[in-house]
């Protein structure tokens, strides 16, 4: 039986050590600026404001969630700061990296694809500001399929702000930015053929290896207890 696994984003990764040697050295640096005399070169000033950065840089990955996937035996659940879905696996059609086909070659996106069955499961979890972030977070997916002509700027235009009002296929209406994310998801499918695609920096592994793992998961889902 798989074990519920805890994913630490890579985008976490190194905060706790960026904050200490960044502190260490402004401490260090202005030990330095004071023996000068306040005449400290410009070296020593670049040095410090490079420090500040490097403490301000951990500290923002610290801010992060420690988790961003919860992956347990029946569903697979997101988290971020400002909210979080889950997605039990039967509502899961597909689960792959997204690819867009330039000439003969294929591109591969840096993100993770998920094809889902039921909006109604997903959307009444997703609070407001998580919905506008990822309306927000999702807009370099469109400029980047007018840039592989797979939609057109009259399209973009139109798909920059959605719609405020969805229907979903079970009749339940939504309004505001709950409705604007399930147009977005919409049109997503229609680009890429998934509704949902989380960036790999929220990843703990390349994405086709994580994308094996959601499988593994999700193939468990459908066994009985005893076989899983």
């Amino acid at each position: 039986m798989l074990e519920t696994q805890h994913i630490e984003p890579m985008s976490r990764r190194h905060g706790l050590s960026l904050t200490v040697t960044g502190t260490v050295f402004m401490l260090l640096l202005l030990g330095v600026l004071y023996w000068l005399g306040g005449r400290g070169h410009l070296v020593v000033y670049f040095l410090f404001l490079t420090s500040l950065v490097m403490t301000l840089l951990g500290i923002l990955k610290l801010r992060e969630p420690v988790y961003s996937f919860s992956l347990s035996r029946d569903s697979l659940h997101f988290h971020h700061k400002i909210g979080g879905w889950s997605l039990h696996w039967s509502n899961i059609i597909r689960i792959d990296q997204p690819r867009f086909s330039v000439g003969l070659e294929l591109t591969e996106l840096p993100y993770i694809g998920l094809k889902i069955r039921d909006y109604d499961e997903l959307l009444p979890l997703m609070t407001p500001r998580l919905a506008v972030h990822l309306l927000t977070e999702q807009r370099p997916l469109l400029t980047m399929a007018l840039r592989y002509q797979t939609v057109t700027r009259h399209q973009l235009q139109d798909w920059l702000i959605e719609d405020s009002h969805y229907r979903s296929a079970a009749g339940r209406h939504y309004e505001g930015v709950l409705a604007m994310l399930a147009n977005r998801m919409s049109h997503l499918r229609q680009l890429y053929g998934y509704d949902l695609l989380v960036h790999e920096s929220n990843l703990d592994r390349d994405p086709p290896d994580f994308v094996a793992l959601l499988r593994r998961y999700q193939s468990a889902d459908s066994l009985p207890p005893e076989q899983n």
